[in-house]
C-alpha cells in the first residue's frame, strides 16, 4: 500500500478477495473484502451500478480476487472511496454447479464473521479462503473439502483442539484436498462427525461479532 503525503488524497492498492456487496443508493455499492494480510476493509463504490468502464463485467462480485484501487478514508469510520477494480482470478469453476457455488458462498460467509478491520496479522484466513475457494473449483466430493475448512478454520480460531481423528485433514494441505478422497476411512470420518463439526461451526459464527 502507498501513502500519498496529502493526507487529502492518500491513494491504496492492493490485492483483495471481495466478501459482500450491498446496494447504496441509486447507483453505488458498499463493498466489503478481504486484503491479502487478513484485514477486512470497506469501500464505496460511487456510480459501480452504471459503470462499465471502471466496475463493468461483474468485476464485484463475492468471491472474486481482485486488484483494487482506492481513496483511503479520511477518519477511521468512514469508506474507503473505490476507483477501479481489476480480476486477477473469478474462480469460475465454483459457478459449475450450485452446490458448488452454495459451499463457496459459506466460506466467504464465515471468514467475513471472523475478520475484522484494522487487522493485519490474519494472513492465515486470507489464504484460507482463497485456497478453499480455489479447492471448490475441481473438488470431486464437497463434503470432505467442507470438511477441511471447518477443521482448519475452527483450530485457526481456538474453537477446536485437534484430535486424533482430525490429523488427516490438519496435516493435508486445502490444494490437496482432492487427495482426501482416494482415503478409504475419510468418508467414514465425514459421516461421523461432519453433522456435529456443522452445529459447532453455527453457534460459533451466531456468536462471532461482526464488523
Amino acid at each position: 500500500m502507498t501513502k500519498d503525503k496529502d493526507p487529502k488524497s492518500r491513494q491504496g492498492q492492493g490485492q483483495f478477495i471481495l466478501l459482500r456487496k450491498i446496494k447504496y443508493r441509486e447507483s453505488d455499492l458498499i463493498v466489503h473484502a478481504i486484503s491479502t494480510q487478513g484485514e477486512k476493509l470497506s469501500f464505496l463504490a460511487r456510480g459501480a451500478l452504471r459503470s462499465k468502464k471502471r466496475f463493468g463485467g461483474g468485476v464485484l462480485e463475492p468471491t472474486h480476487f481482485v486488484n483494487l484501487t482506492y481513496k483511503l478514508a479520511p477518519s477511521s469510520g468512514q469508506l474507503n472511496v473505490l476507483e477501479e477494480a481489476v480480476i486477477i482470478n473469478d474462480f469460475s469453476g465454483i459457478r459449475k454447479d450450485y452446490d458448488r457455488l452454495e459451499l463457496a458462498l459459506h466460506f466467504i460467509d464465515c471468514v467475513s464473521k471472523v475478520s475484522q478491520e484494522g487487522d493485519q496479522d490474519s494472513e492465515f484466513l486470507f489464504n484460507l479462503l482463497g485456497n478453499s475457494l480455489k479447492a471448490a473449483e475441481s473438488s470431486k466430493e464437497i463434503q470432505i473439502l467442507k470438511m477441511h475448512f471447518y477443521l482448519k478454520f475452527l483450530l485457526q480460531q481456538g474453537v477446536v483442539t485437534p484430535e486424533p481423528w482430525m490429523g488427516i485433514f490438519l496435516k493435508t494441505h486445502l490444494r490437496d484436498s482432492n487427495q482426501l478422497v482416494e482415503l478409504a476411512n475419510v468418508r467414514h470420518i465425514v459421516d461421523e462427525h461432519l453433522s456435529n463439526i456443522d452445529v459447532m461451526i453455527r453457534q460459533y459464527l451466531q456468536n462471532a461479532v461482526v464488523f
